[in-house]
């Protein structure tokens, strides 16, 4: 489970991992003989962690300098933090369950699993990255996506590792036995999705100049900017897009006439262009942004869900940046309901680096039926993490988002992670990572209808889960209550 949905293991592979690693979590809390079962549950849950996110190590110590013994302790300290969400809510699990039927004890953990996986993904701005649905993108329970949203099938994985830990205690129920395995044998096979071409073709061009993250702070990258508008001017797409920052001056900072280049380009050729790039406003301050060139008027997106540390500092932290070599500013915040970029018959949501982990903030999104996104365009840049897992994990999150609201993505970065992903959440196209290339490719968008995940997180954001989860878990704690109780009287 430690490396599921990371890449490590093969597509249809790492759902198994997932299950039996987190059985056999299950397995230890379900032990009568086991001690100490809530600081297991903690460090099974920190090592968890630590294996899918250790490549922040990479950001902080090589490019943000800070010392290595420092970085291992912030590293550790950010994964021990957020395990004790988990710790917390399986409390309720260790504490009630042994009053409980096994199909009790199976709702019960799944319930206190999601719980904690909701409460990572909101709580302190949220980082919900390698949440344990991520593993399954390409199996049976991706199905679900589309109505109960990742955190839907966090719940679905949780309860059928339960299920396999309970049996492997209790083996001689052969009938039950059989069926749960059955079960997870069936989620772990690949999800056969329906090739769907209709819908408008839109033809795009994904530029990746794989610049260095040495030099992001310097003046080095005026070659990339020639690249970026040598690739605009002889780009046959409908809509070409440049990664996140691509040009990492204000537009007054950029060689005189360069901007105007840019959207002379796409004004005389009739077609589009995104273009990431940092902003200043005297009244909205600093944003982390993309503009559209090509229509009427520029359009301007203001990333919303900004990076703590990367893009704003709490007050009470900042003697932690302070003690790296990269100056950090504070970005202010766009609105979480920007209307999409509209091209030709596309209305384009735009989606900086890890917006796109937030799949409640996109269904808002839907919550205006005339301006519903038909495609999901996100901008990043991930070089700063190196050439690790992280590329197939951030391709993981935009396939699920795609599955989730049944839209295309595509997908321009700056070092790795350049894709077209399908309404079904399937890989059509992507570029080798740390190169410099471009991407050309087409998407449609088949299906125009907003899914029913779509319809209540765009309106309830997670709130029905959150409901739900702590329903449950209040409902086992009265049953578990009320058993016990019992047995004492009978004693």
């Amino acid at each position: 489970m430690a490396l599921a949905g990371n890449g490590l293991t093969g597509p249809y592979l790492s759902g198994a991992v997932q299950i039996l690693g987190m059985a056999a979590l299950c397995g230890v809390l379900n032990s009568n003989s086991t001690t100490h079962k809530l600081k297991l549950a903690w460090l099974f849950v920190t090592l968890w962690l630590v294996g899918c996110v250790w490549w922040l190590y990479i950001a902080l110590n090589h490019y943000g300098g800070l010392p290595g013994v420092i970085t291992v302790v912030a590293l550790s300290l950010l994964c021990g933090g957020l395990a004790l969400y988990y710790a917390g809510a399986l409390w309720v699990f260790v504490k009630y369950s042994p009053q409980l039927s096994s199909w009790q004890k199976h709702v019960c953990f799944a319930a206190c699993w999601t719980m904690a996986e909701l409460a990572r993904a909101q709580w302190w701005t949220g980082f919900p990255w390698a949440a344990i649905g991520y593993s399954h993108v390409d199996g049976v329970l991706s199905y679900a996506a589309p109505w109960t949203g990742i955190y839907g099938m966090c719940f679905l994985a949780a309860g059928l590792s339960s299920a396999l830990a309970q049996v492997s205690w209790k083996s001689h129920h052969h009938g039950g036995t059989r069926a749960v395995w059955l079960a997870v044998a069936v989620c772990c096979l690949p999800a056969l999705r329906e090739v769907n071409t209709s819908g408008p073709v839109l033809s795009v061009k994904l530029l990746q100049a794989n610049v260095s993250q040495d030099t992001k702070f310097r003046s080095a990258r005026l070659p990339a900017l020639h690249w970026y508008e040598n690739a605009l001017t002889h780009s046959q797409a409908d809509v070409t897009v440049l990664p996140e920052t691509a040009l990492p001056y204000f537009k007054h900072e950029l060689p005189d006439g360069y901007w105007d280049t840019l959207a002379g380009v796409t004004q005389a050729q009739q077609k589009y262009a995104i273009v990431g790039i940092p902003t200043q406003d005297e009244t909205k301050g600093y944003g982390n942004s993309a503009i559209g060139l090509g229509g009427p008027h520029e359009v301007q997106y203001d990333k919303h869900h900004l990076v703590p540390f990367g893009e704003f500092t709490p007050n009470a932290l900042k003697w932690f940046t302070r003690m790296m070599s990269i100056d950090f500013g504070d970005f202010n915040r766009g609105a979480v309901d920007q209307a999409p970029f509209k091209w030709k018959d596309h209305q384009l949501a735009v989606t900086i680096c890890y917006e796109d982990l937030f799949g409640e903030e996109l269904a808002v999104r839907f919550n205006h039926p005339d301006r519903a996104p038909t495609v999901f365009v996100n901008l990043s840049n991930i070089a700063w993490f190196g050439d690790t897992t992280v590329v197939k994990q951030h391709i993981d999150i935009a396939r699920m988002r795609s599955l989730e609201f049944k839209r295309p993505t595509v997908r321009a970065t700056n070092a790795g992670g350049t894709a077209i992903i399908d309404a079904q959440g399937r890989v059509q196209q992507q570029l080798q990572p740390f190169t410099q290339g471009e991407l050309q490719g087409n998407v449609n968008s088949p299906y125009q209808e907003i899914t029913f995940f779509a319809a209540w997180a765009g309106r309830w954001g997670l709130k029905p889960l959150w409901l739900l989860c702590g329903g449950l878990m209040l409902w086992a704690v009265l049953v578990g209550r009320q058993r016990s109780e019992k047995s004492e009287s009978v004693k």
